[in-house]
């Protein structure tokens, strides 16, 4: 996904098929759109200026000239200076499991195990890894419920318990749907935790209790090329952590992990 679809992600689906055109144009064309007037823009893409303003509107902006200013504040490419794909990722997993620490691995562990259902929450390209982590707990019968529509989202202070734990995964942990239930969850003193790429997000600050890393951001050609591996790698590591809890719970064994 680029930098200006993964951006305004959360608004696409409520565009017109015209609208969306003029999005993906300007994904493509990103540099050259940075430099458009709005009759320019109009004119590459064959809609009227009501169109791209009705566009702008809809992404939660005042207007085009908002949108001019937020794309050339994006840069064109973030790569990193090694060259080696694969020691650039292998450093980068191994640099971000340092970052984490036992400790808050079993405070959620223990959240989990407490919780009448595990609520999993993922939007963008972290869905993927929601559905896996949810997947897991199933296949263990924890109760869980994996969300990733937002109008499902937007529900969760309704339909989660209070004995309920909800975990969000964001690779950003700045992405406005998640963060904005989070803030909704925390004030009914909901059990809440968070899985992200930053440890200085907005939501890793939020969430009492967080597993995060600093993962270094990489994009190419307006295209976000960050490592997720970390993620899924700490899903792995909560999982078998809430596995051999469980088992030694039902065996009546107190061993600590």
């Amino acid at each position: 996904m680029g930098k200006v679809i993964d951006k305004f992600a959360q608004a696409i689906s409520g565009l017109s098929h015209s609208e969306k055109h003029v999005l993906y144009y300007i994904e493509r064309e990103l540099e050259k759109s940075k430099n458009l007037s709005l009759t320019e823009m109009a004119k590459e893409n064959s809609v009227s200026t009501t169109t791209i303003v009705r566009m702008c509107h809809k992404l939660g902006l005042d207007g085009f000239s908002e949108l001019r200013y937020i794309l050339k504040t994006i840069e064109e490419d973030d790569l990193p200076k090694s060259e080696n794909i694969i020691s650039r990722h292998q450093a980068d997993l191994q640099e971000s499991l340092s970052q984490i620490s036992l400790s808050d691995v079993q405070k959620i562990c223990q959240m989990m195990v407490k919780a009448e259902k595990v609520i999993i929450v993922a939007v963008g390209l972290s869905k993927m890894m929601g559905e896996y982590f949810s997947k897991l707990l199933m296949q263990v019968n924890k109760p869980t419920l994996y969300a990733y529509e937002s109008h499902i989202i937007d529900l969760l202070s309704n339909i989660s318990g209070k004995n309920d734990l909800v975990i969000f995964i964001s690779s950003s942990g700045e992405t406005k749907t998640i963060v904005n239930v989070a803030e909704k969850l925390l004030y009914q003193n909901r059990n809440i935790a968070a899985i992200t790429n930053s440890v200085g997000s907005t939501l890793t600050g939020l969430v009492p209790s967080s597993l995060a890393t600093n993962v270094q951001r990489v994009t190419y050609k307006g295209y976000d090329l960050t490592s997720r591996s970390s993620l899924v790698a700490i899903i792995d590591i909560l999982f078998e952590a809430y596995l051999v809890e469980t088992i030694n719970n039902e065996e009546g064994n107190d061993n600590v992990l």
